[in-house]
């Protein structure tokens, strides 16, 4: 976090993001540099960051990015079962 804070006080970097965090982490990386948000898997069958991930972003004022809404593919019909 200490070093992205330097490289947007350069310009180099507009904002700080992070990837499949732990509320500690998030916390810790946003004591040092403001984190803008999150990104992480979301989706009906993975709901993990509901139960302490997402109040902490909320408590904070990050925002959240969520990866595979539609399931890795199952949901949008992608998702093939034959073998190559």
């Amino acid at each position: 976090a200490g070093t992205v804070g330097e490289l947007i006080a350069e310009g180099k970097v507009r904002h700080f993001g992070l990837s499949e965090a732990s509320a500690e982490t998030i916390r810790r990386a946003h004591a040092v540099h403001p984190v803008t948000a999150l990104q992480s898997e979301y989706s009906l069958w993975t709901r993990d960051p509901e139960a302490e991930i997402l109040p902490v972003l909320a408590e904070l004022g990050i925002g959240f990015v969520p990866f595979s809404p539609l399931g890795k593919g199952f949901l949008t019909g992608t998702v093939d079962t034959a073998s190559d």
